[in-house]
């Protein structure tokens, strides 16, 4: 099988669920193994409330070094930042702020869409 480029979306709040974590260990997952799959996490909607200075990521943070070893992008969408009243400096530096129409490319660029 070849390699396949993945976008994983967590589109959840980080608190009262379980999504936004399980959707970094499928992105994980995705690259690992023969075919070492390439992936991309976008936070989106109430999942950007993950993003933010402060937010406690204990539970996911060897996910997200192991995304950021192998090079993954962490998207956060502009537009749901400031639908949130979020502003761009509140988010904290490993994720890069892009503009919906950019992770619109994004998503019909890659081989697969995971949302979370």
């Amino acid at each position: 099988m070849a390699q396949r480029t993945v976008l994983v979306t967590i589109n959840q709040a980080p608190f009262g669920n379980i999504y936004y974590t399980e959707g970094l260990r499928a992105a994980v997952g995705i690259t690992s193994g023969i075919d070492e799959n390439v992936a991309t996490v976008a936070y989106l909607g109430d999942g950007v409330y993950f993003t933010l200075h402060g937010v406690d990521r204990k539970d996911t943070e060897r996910y997200i070094a192991t995304l950021q070893k192998q090079g993954a992008k962490m998207l956060v969408e502009k537009e749901s930042l400031k639908e949130r009243g979020i502003k761009e400096r509140d988010v904290a530096t490993e994720f890069e702020i892009i503009p919906r129409k950019d992770l619109l490319t994004v998503v019909k660029t890659v081989d697969f869409v995971m949302d979370f």
